[in-house]
């Protein structure tokens, strides 16, 4: 009697500890801040149609099977909190940004917000990974707090069957027209030259992709032709797009550096680069506008990305396209060293599709000296227009410009990545 009292006691307490295991994996996933706001996991969605939770409004649609992440903000009436997202596999070894965000309902000014997070990769071969945000929290209580939490993920897409590519062996030459590429090195978990805000190091955040180019055009090596940006895919599914941060040119090539690449425990990437030619422009694909005049603009207008106001300065045909130059903006509520202070807007119609470039040549002030500009043009932002901020131009009234309207070249590897040394040591 008493086995059978003891093993009924056993049973008892493994079914306990079963049952709270399952509550631990499944409970809610809330974040809560310094100030009081949340931050609540309402569910994952994974295809290519997404339904917000109950109460959450619309429901959209992707292209391409892609990863949804539904959240719901709460905060207390003037505090604010601002999220960037990110996904991370279970090592730690990259990480992706998200892609955008659709499904809101509520109003954040008021008190709260439902939003699905859109990712067009993660690790679909993993069990599970952490969607972490990278936040910036502002309060009258608190003043401002840069950090970042996570939430885990069990993989929506694991058990899915995957293809394997086969990766070509490097050097790897690839050609478009009479451009010529060849790929010596590719390595992934490289340190950035540049360390976001207060982020850890050695977070891979602050990591990317470093690839080793050497170009050739009519078969003498050349370095006005610099890669501008990158596409990375997988046999999974996953697509990034990746920006070049940095070009370090040395014995005629090119050792670059990029953000974002895809997990390197791949068997291999298809690595797609867009190349950009920096001078020796053709006249058809030149235009010089002199004496630009200032007119007075504020911060905001840069920031909020809408359609210029007001009538062209210049424009003109440009290379099948017409081109638009409005005045100068120069800032009145920018200190004497806080930049930029002013904003060069240049627009394009029709909008410019993949595969044309607008390039600022030369500008300067009615001395030749050159004006230094900031770009804060990125792939697919630019239907309204592109926008260049201006620094130290206190004292100015008028800039020159030359631009060029061009055509990019594309070339296309299937490579399997190096990993730098330190992020083969977090995979293993």
């Amino acid at each position: 009697m008493k086995k059978i009292i003891i093993w009924s006691v056993v049973g008892f307490i493994i079914v306990g500890i079963a049952a709270a295991a399952f509550w631990w994996l499944r409970r809610p996933q809330i974040m809560v801040f310094e100030n009081g706001a949340t931050l609540k996991l309402l569910k994952v969605d994974y295809g290519e149609h997404h339904a917000a939770p109950a109460g959450g409004g619309r429901t959209f649609s992707t292209t391409n099977d892609e990863l949804v992440v539904w959240i719901r903000k709460d905060h207390k009436p003037g505090d604010w909190l601002n999220t960037q997202f990110y996904v991370y596999d279970e090592a730690g070894t990259v990480c992706v940004p998200f892609v955008g965000r659709g499904g809101t309902a509520g109003s954040w000014q008021g008190s709260f917000e439902i939003q699905g997070i859109r990712f067009d990769a993660f690790p679909r071969r993993q069990e599970k990974f952490y969607v972490t945000l990278q936040y910036e929290l502002r309060s009258s209580d608190n003043g401002q707090t840069m950090a970042s939490e996570k939430f885990v993920v069990s993989n929506p897409a694991r058990g899915k069957s995957f293809p394997q590519w086969t990766p070509e062996p490097l050097p790897d030459t690839q050609s478009d027209g009479d451009l010529s590429v060849t790929l010596t090195k590719l390595i992934s978990g490289v340190p950035m030259p540049f360390n976001r805000g207060d982020t850890d190091p050695d977070d891979v955040m602050n990591k990317g992709v470093q690839a080793v180019f050497h170009v050739e055009r009519d078969d003498q090596a050349v370095q006005n032709w610099q890669p501008v940006s990158v596409q990375t895919s997988d046999a999974t599914g996953n697509s990034i797009s990746g920006v070049v941060v940095q070009n370090n040119w040395q014995d005629g090539d090119d050792a670059v550096f990029y953000q974002y690449g895809l997990w390197p425990d791949e068997p291999a990437w298809k690595v797609r680069v867009e190349f950009s030619r920096q001078s020796d422009f053709t006249d058809d694909e030149l235009w010089t506008v002199p004496n630009i005049p200032f007119q007075p603009g504020r911060q905001q207008e840069l920031w909020s990305r809408q359609a210029p106001t007001g009538s062209p300065f210049a424009e003109t045909d440009l290379n099948g396209y017409h081109v638009k130059i409005f005045p100068v903006k120069q800032f009145t509520d920018a200190g004497p060293n806080q930049n930029p202070q002013g904003e060069l807007l240049i627009q394009t119609e029709p909008p410019l599709p993949a595969g044309m470039r607008l390039t600022l040549v030369k500008l300067t002030d009615n001395q030749a000296d050159d004006i230094r500009h900031l770009d804060y043009n990125f792939p697919g932002n630019n239907i309204t227009g592109y926008r260049y901020g201006l620094t130290d131009i206190n004292g100015l009234t008028n800039l020159n410009l030359t631009l060029a309207l061009h055509k990019s070249r594309f070339v296309e590897f299937m490579v399997k990545p190096e990993q730098a040394p330190a992020a083969a040591e977090a995979a293993q």
